[in-house]
């Protein structure tokens, strides 16, 4: 089914025709003019150039996220939600995997640090593997690279 989501509130609504809809919560509580974009329930039939792709391998209280692809805008709060679903599930340890990542902006960036508060909140560990180059510059560049603990990457299990 297509459906049109604000990608600043989250909002999803059913898809009525119209390509120019704004998000009634946005204009509502932060009188601010979003435009709803089209989004889909059914998979593509081929993963597109650039995707995320997020996998989450869990060993008791340890839960593992691997991410490759981009992690941007129109990724970055699919990556929020799984560390949340992991931090609701009741992780302890939570490693994100950032070694198949090859590019990221300002609002991947911001997930991971989302990322690093929830899992504060929930009293879970929150550790990265290093990320390809030009995604260590991100780190590098903005300065939050002291503010995340990063860990060695470790090789998975056949």
């Amino acid at each position: 089914m297509l459906r049109l989501k604000c990608l600043n509130c989250g909002l999803t609504v059913p898809y009525k025709g119209s390509k120019g809809d704004l998000c009634p919560r946005c204009l509502v509580r932060e009188q601010r003019a979003v435009t709803l974009i089209p989004v889909s329930d059914r998979p593509s039939l081929r993963p597109m150039m650039g995707s995320l792709r997020i996998r989450t391998r869990v060993e008791g209280e340890l839960h593992t996220i691997s991410v490759s692809g981009e992690l941007d805008v129109a990724s970055a709060q699919v990556l929020e939600e799984s560390l949340a679903e992991a931090c609701a599930a009741g992780a302890k340890e939570l490693v994100l995997d950032l070694g198949g990542v090859e590019f990221m902006d300002s609002t991947g960036l911001n997930a991971i640090l989302q990322g690093r508060r929830l899992c504060e909140a929930h009293q879970c560990s929150y550790s990265l593997t290093p990320a390809q180059r030009p995604v260590e510059r991100v780190f590098e560049a903005t300065g939050v690279r002291p503010a995340l603990s990063f860990r060695r990457p470790t090789r998975e299990k056949a």
